[in-house]
């Protein structure tokens, strides 16, 4: 019982570490959608032109989808040094 109760958290963290991933991807699809569109149009502060709605959305996809795989990564192979760097971000 208690080893079926540990493979379905198993699949049940890798699912949502999936859907992290995809949540991800489809952020930073949404930036470089903005980028190639928009250009320079959204730029939040005069002071740092780089500082883009855009630039923003590719950064924080980015990360998005690193932490996501990781956690995949971590679920199925059952890594603790992963899984423990996905739970301190």
């Amino acid at each position: 019982m208690a080893h079926n109760c540990l493979q379905c958290i198993k699949y049940l963290m890798f699912v949502f570490n999936l859907l992290f991933w995809l949540g991800g991807c489809g952020i930073l699809g949404v930036g470089i959608w903005l980028a190639v569109t928009q250009g320079n149009f959204a730029t939040l502060s005069s002071s740092f032109p780089s500082l883009s709605a855009a630039n923003l959305l590719i950064i924080t996809g980015t990360f998005v989808m690193i932490i996501g795989f990781v956690g995949c990564i971590g679920a199925i192979k059952e890594n603790k040094c992963l899984l423990l760097s996905v739970s301190i971000t």
